[in-house]
């Protein structure tokens, strides 16, 4: 889908229709032995909820997606844009959105604070239906957003006179983490995104299984050293993500990455006998991981060479 068509899908925006809103209260997940669990609650709400929802979020909205300039482009955790970028995902393929649009139908508990106090709130999603349409806005809940009267003495203005404030107040301000909409994600911040959909968790999966894939090729001498060094290095995850999708990865050899090496000057020690790499720090196995991913081109107006911290396709 092209930006024109993904904009004239959000025509609703402009609806006086007062969609019809839920509003769910996620409690922190958790996983335990590979089990993913989260509680989860329905809210009631007030029936001027729904308007006063939709006049917060719908111009939210319409300036993020509609009437900004931007390019809509395919999530890459890879990709650093030098532009203005709405990112787009396929929702199928993110594991931790499918375990919690799975569970909303049979949610039957309602949300007090009782159960779970403003701060301990992790995540709400807000559904709306309007004009046969079906959309989620997903954000992640911040300290920032809980405003907290205990120790801290809070006034109201009402009925023409000062009063304490005696509850917590949950503030909203209408900007989101992700649109979900027509089994698409839509998003404009990276980390946001991850930190909503616990997709670092994924990520960190999917650099695992390209760390065994690398030892499956046999061209380093210390793998599991190297593997303790990468697995918990974020920059590396998204350099490994990337590189489990190129072509050529499966055909990798001793031969092609010596000779990246060698062309660029790069501080990577090998043993041409045994025809693999011996990373010796942290330091090299990025590099490394930068070598299998063709991070380092050479200048086509002054030759020299470089090494690219982002690269996307013309």
């Amino acid at each position: 889908m092209n930006k024109e068509e993904f904009i004239a899908q959000l025509d609703f925006l402009d609806s006086n229709e007062i969609p019809n809103i839920d509003i769910f209260v996620l409690a922190q997940p958790s996983i335990n032995s590979d089990v993913l669990n989260c509680d989860i609650y329905k809210t009631r709400l007030h029936e001027r909820i729904p308007e006063a929802i939709k006049n917060t979020y719908f111009p939210k909205i319409k300036k993020s997606l509609v009437t900004s300039d931007y390019d809509l482009t395919e999530y890459n955790p890879a990709l650093m844009p030098d532009r203005d970028v709405i990112w787009n995902y396929e929702s199928n393929i993110v594991p931790f959105y499918n375990f919690i649009i799975g569970k909303l139908p049979n949610i039957d508990s309602y949300y007090n604070e009782n159960i779970l106090e403003f701060e301990d709130i992790w995540a709400i999603w807000i559904k709306f239906q309007i004009q046969g349409i079906c959309f989620y806005l997903l954000k992640k809940i911040t300290p920032s957003k809980v405003f907290t009267t205990g120790g801290i003495l809070s006034f109201v203005f009402s009925n023409n006179v000062f009063n304490k404030l005696e509850s917590d107040v949950l503030t909203i301000d209408g900007t989101f983490d992700v649109l979900a909409f027509e089994n698409m994600l839509y998003f404009e911040n990276q980390q946001n995104f991850e930190r909503a959909l616990m997709y670092q968790t994924v990520k960190r999966e999917i650099a695992i299984a390209t760390l065994d894939d690398i030892k499956e090729i046999s061209i380093l001498e210390n793998f599991d050293t190297v593997k303790d060094y990468l697995k918990d290095d974020q920059h590396s995850i998204n350099k490994l993500n990337r590189i489990k999708s190129k072509p050529y990865f499966k055909t990798l050899t001793f031969s092609h990455c010596k000779k990246i090496i060698d062309d660029y000057g790069l501080n990577l020690h090998y043993d041409e006998l045994t025809g693999k790499f011996d990373i010796q720090n942290k330091k090299e196995a990025k590099m490394f991981v930068k070598v299998l991913n063709d991070d380092f081109l050479k200048s086509e107006m002054t030759n020299l060479k470089y090494a690219a911290n982002s690269k996307e396709d013309l």
